[in-house]
């Protein structure tokens, strides 16, 4: 009888690794990105979470930089627009995925636009997945 081998979700297989990622996550309200974020870390992504300009900046700057921000869906259009800028300037080559306020004159091979879908959801996560597999 020949084993079966152990099942691998789709961000663990070798040519999809993203354990060595870094996350920053923009939140007003934890809860519905709540979902999402769990499951990065499951699949050992790191993930900073945040709420304001000042927290942003100093987890970006105390972690040496993040490879991605992900804003959430419910965080103002200011303060997301405020952090995006903010941080870009620190790397002009940091992507951003944003489930909520637009980036506008944002690169758009380094920025995905995701607010048609729930964080939560397995479509929203999925279309971060491809964004994240995707740079």
């Amino acid at each position: 009888m020949t084993k079966k081998p152990a099942p691998y979700s789709l961000m663990t297989l070798p040519e999809n690794d993203l354990r060595r990622i870094e996350v920053l996550a923009l939140l007003a309200d934890p809860k519905p990105m709540k979902a999402l974020l769990s499951a990065l870390r499951q699949e050992g992504v790191h993930v900073d979470s945040v709420d304001s300009l000042q927290a942003a900046r100093s987890a970006f700057l105390n972690a040496g930089g993040h490879g991605y921000l992900i804003i959430g869906p419910d965080v103002p259009p200011g303060i997301a627009k405020k952090v995006a800028h903010s941080l870009a300037k620190i790397d002009p080559n940091l992507a951003m995925a944003t489930f909520g306020p637009q980036l506008n004159g944002r690169s758009t091979l380094r920025t995905a636009k995701l607010a048609g879908f729930h964080p939560s959801s397995r479509a929203g996560q999925g279309a971060l997945l491809r964004f994240l597999r995707s740079l």
